[in-house]
């Protein structure tokens, strides 16, 4: 009897371990269930959103606002674009000369005056005052350069070169 003992012992330990060990997996399923229940509420809550919009509908949305502010974007570039274009011919540089054409006139009442654009384009206004008359000339200027027809004197040289140093 004693060999039937020890089998039925043996056999009730392995039994018992068995029960034990399903009851523990039972258990671990259950914990397992319990936290995908929790965590398919809220994925369920997320992709509602806030407002009860699901997040395809957030996205979308978002993306609609993002395609708005990039064509928006396109536009203001492109004013910028045409701002740019006439700030570059716009009057940018300018000088004044006052010096005294003849020696017996004093006050220094003749001038010129360079007005040039960003790209060194532009005219030079000249005034000749002597004590009974006035002369004024003016003379384009391209690249920052006097057309050939042209000579300047050595205060246009000088309003110019002012001008395009600025």
């Amino acid at each position: 009897m004693k060999g039937l003992g020890n089998a039925f012992t043996t056999d009730f330990l392995i039994s018992f371990a068995l029960v034990v060990v399903i009851l523990l997996l039972f258990a671990l399923i259950a914990n397992l269930y319990s936290e995908l229940s929790t965590v398919k509420m809220r994925y369920k809550r997320m992709m509602e959103g806030a407002e009860g919009e699901s997040i395809e509908q957030m996205l979308s949305s978002r993306m609609s606002d993002i395609n708005n502010a990039v064509n928006e974007s396109r536009k203001i570039q492109n004013r910028l674009d045409v701002l740019d274009e006439l700030v570059k011919s716009s009057l940018a540089r300018v000088a004044v000369i006052h010096f005294d054409a003849f020696e017996n006139t004093g006050q220094g009442l003749s001038w010129c005056v360079a007005l040039l654009d960003r790209n060194y384009n532009g005219v030079i206004f000249s005034s000749i005052c002597g004590q009974n008359n006035e002369r004024s000339y003016v003379k384009p200027i391209e690249g920052g350069r006097v057309s050939s027809k042209y000579k300047l004197t050595r205060e246009e040289e000088q309003a110019l070169r002012q001008a395009m140093n600025r």
